[in-house]
């Protein structure tokens, strides 16, 4: 998990990464967001808006870490949800997720 953790903080020191919902809606409206994670400690309604919104947007959308790992390894505090705004980035964390 620290890998996966890791690889985001990196993201975030590039500028590839919004924090929080409402810049994550933001980036995916405009078509900016490649991929969305949101916390496993957030609600159900809440992961089932934002899930619907990456399907009406075609982003893809996976489930990992906590709201405050998300927010320590993004330099803010507890965040339901991150997404990453390049497509390296994103096809990085996808493959390190997918070896965890």
């Amino acid at each position: 998990m620290n890998k996966g953790l890791n690889f985001i903080s990196l993201a975030q020191k590039a500028g590839k990464v919004k924090a929080g919902e409402y810049l994550t809606m933001k980036a995916l409206k405009e078509g900016k967001a490649h991929l969305t994670v949101i916390a496993a400690d957030t609600s159900e309604k809440a992961k089932a808006r934002i899930s619907r919104a990456c399907d009406v947007f075609g982003c893809k959308a996976v489930v990992f870490g906590s709201k405050a790992e998300l927010g320590h390894f993004t330099g803010a505090q507890n965040k339901s949800v991150i997404c990453l705004t390049d497509e390296g980035f994103s096809n990085g964390l996808l493959k390190i997720l997918e070896q965890i």
